[in-house]
Parts: C-alpha cells; sequence; structure tokens
C-alpha cells in the first residue's frame, strides 16, 4: 500500500515521500484497532527499530552530502532568513494549534509543552529528500545548501540542548512510555487471570 501511494502520488505530480507520509498516518490509525495488545507492542518495537537504522542512515549521508557535494551555492543572508522564517513560522504554527486543542481537551497542553514544542520539533529528513530531489539550477541548489546547513545547525544544537531543556522546564519524561506499558500489562492480566482478580490484585497493591 506504501508503494503503491508513492507511484499514485508520482504519477499525479506530488511528492511520493509525502503520499508514503499520510499513508503511513492512515495505516497506523486504522490498522492498530485490529490488533492486540501483545502485537502492538512487538509492531512498535520493530518500527522503533526501523527507525533507528533509518535515521542513522539519513542523518550519515546528509554530512557526507554536505562536504562530498560539489554544488553547494552559499548564501549566508538567506540562511540567516531562512533560520528566522522556521523559527517564527513555527512559532505561529505550534501556539495557536496548541491553545485550539485546549478549548476540547480536558487536560490542557502546558505552555512549557508547547516551549518544548517549539524548540524540538525541528528534523530534516524529508526537508532534505525533497530539496535534493529536485537541485538543477542555481536557485534549487540555494535551497539544498541552506536545508543542509540548516538540518546539521538544528540536529547539533537544538538536539543536543533538548536534555538541559526539558531539566530548564522541569518536563519529566519516560511518562508515556510507562503508561503506555501498564496498559499492555494490565491487558494481558485480563486475559490470564480476569478482570476482577486483577482489580483486587490492584487495591491490595
Amino acid at each position: 500500500m506504501s508503494y503503491s501511494s508513492f507511484l499514485l502520488s508520482e504519477a499525479a505530480g506530488f511528492t511520493g515521500i509525502v503520499g508514503i507520509l499520510f499513508c503511513a498516518i492512515t495505516q497506523a490509525h486504522y490498522t492498530s484497532r485490529n490488533l492486540s495488545a501483545e502485537s502492538k507492542q512487538r509492531v512498535f518495537d520493530l518500527f522503533e527499530t526501523l527507525n533507528f537504522l533509518a535515521e542513522n542512515f539519513v542523518f550519515s549521508y546528509i554530512g557526507l552530502f554536505l562536504f562530498t557535494y560539489d554544488g553547494h551555492v552559499w548564501r549566508p543572508g538567506f540562511i540567516v532568513c531562512s533560520f528566522l522564517a522556521i523559527g517564527v513560522a513555527r512559532l505561529v504554527n505550534v501556539f495557536p494549534l496548541a491553545g485550539i486543542l485546549n478549548l476540547g481537551l480536558r487536560q490542557k497542553i502546558p505552555c512549557k509543552f508547547q516551549l518544548m514544542m517549539w524548540w524540538a520539533g525541528l528534523r530534516g529528513a524529508i526537508a532534505f529528500a525533497l530539496a535534493a530531489e529536485y537541485s538543477e539550477g542555481e536557485p534549487r541548489r540555494i535551497i539544498l545548501t541552506t536545508t543542509l546547513v540548516i538540518v546539521l545547525a538544528t540536529v547539533l544544537v537544538n538536539g543536543s540542548a533538548t536534555t538541559t531543556i526539558l531539566e530548564l522546564l522541569r518536563i519529566r519524561v519516560g511518562i508515556v512510555e510507562d503508561a503506555e506499558t501498564d496498559h499492555i500489562i494490565n491487558q494481558l492480566a485480563r486475559k490470564e487471570i480476569g478482570d476482577e482478580d486483577l482489580h483486587r490484585l490492584q487495591e491490595q497493591t
């Protein structure tokens, strides 16, 4: 299905990478409802491993590409303006959208979480792939060079400072994973000992 989405997007004149992205989002939404708790955990572990390997490959390739590509066109002013534009764009996206979501959420998204999303949301693999796909001509090479600089700068600066920012904002980590793990364990336990016995054990502990 993912490859079909890629081919369909390319045939329609759109970007196949974005087509695969939205196909994965749709599959995750509907497929997860048809999996058992144990299957979900196994699939989650598998894709975490694949994600780790893919990220290592992509960013290794980006690093090599930066120093081996001969067609770079450096425009310092454009690079600085791009950094500022990206920061402002994320600012006007994260905070207003989080505010709209908070109108319908019982558990609101705290301001410090919104600030962390603004700081740590920049990645770069898809942006680099899109820029590298069309790199003919000087304007496109300017975009490619600027994209490479932004990707590496945000990974090194934003990524390296993420732990420090989390500590400064006093945001605890690992809570979501613990909650998901407890939920899976509870589901597995219900199959073995039943809901009533599980509830009795939880009260005792």
